[in-house]
This record gives C-alpha cells, sequence and structure tokens, in this order.
C-alpha cells in the first residue's frame, strides 16, 4: 500500500502576481490561506490548494492545463462570477461525451478554468468523507 496523501497543491505561474492573485481573491472569492512572497496559495476545498506563483524558473506556458472546480452549483457559479465581469468561453452545458455539466473560463494568467459537476452518478463513489 502506498503512503497517504493529506492535502494537494496545484500551483500555476504568472508575469502579474497581483493581477492573478486578485482574481481568486475578489472575484472568485477564495479563502487567501499562505503568501510565500513569491507564491499565493488558495483554498478551493476543504483539503485542496491552488497556488499561484512568479518564479523566474517557472514553466513558460499554460498550453493543456485545466483547472477544474467541481461543484453542484455550475449555474450559481456562472451567474456569481458574470455578474462580476467574467467572460465565459462556455455557458453552462450538458457533455454528453463526458457526462459533465459544466461551464470554461479563463482566468487572467492565461489558464482555462471549468466549473463542473458529474452527471455520472459512479463519480460519487470516489468522493472522500
Amino acid at each position: 500500500m502506498h503512503p497517504s496523501i493529506n492535502q494537494n497543491v496545484v500551483f500555476t505561474y504568472t508575469n502579474n502576481l497581483d493581477e492573478a492573485s486578485r482574481f481568486f481573491r475578489d472575484v472568485m472569492e477564495l479563502e487567501f490561506v499562505v503568501d510565500q512572497g513569491s507564491c499565493h496559495i488558495y483554498r478551493m476545498s476543504e483539503q485542496c490548494f491552488l497556488g499561484i506563483c512568479n518564479l523566474p524558473d517557472r514553466p513558460g506556458e499554460q498550453a493543456g492545463v485545466t483547472i477544474t472546480i467541481v461543484s453542484d452549483d455550475v449555474d450559481g457559479w456562472y451567474d456569481f462570477l458574470t455578474a462580476k465581469g467574467v467572460e465565459y468561453l462556455k455557458e453552462p452545458s450538458h457533455s454528453p461525451e463526458f457526462n459533465v455539466y459544466s461551464s470554461l473560463f479563463v482566468s487572467p494568467h492565461g489558464y482555462r478554468i471549468e466549473i463542473q459537476k458529474f452527471d455520472d452518478k459512479n463519480w460519487s463513489t470516489c468522493k472522500i468523507d
């Protein structure tokens, strides 16, 4: 059996830490939990965190990365964020291919952010209580 995993942090990168951090703090209203100077960390859920960093040795592209937030209220997020001026690439809709209900926008630091709800009833077996 492998060692346990207590939490996870996904780190993303930006040239403008203040702008990217302001988006997650003020627009999305995520809880700001750690200021490491060149990295800011936000709570996404009880055990899941998102880091935004401005580091000289960071990867230079966002290509191929999508940050997915799983929520039972995709429409609520859409209404909340569009009221704050967030422009969506894809409004909430069902995807029969992936069996999800989701929406999509791009953060100020260039990452695709998807907010989705799994329509697949088997997803609930993945939840940790």
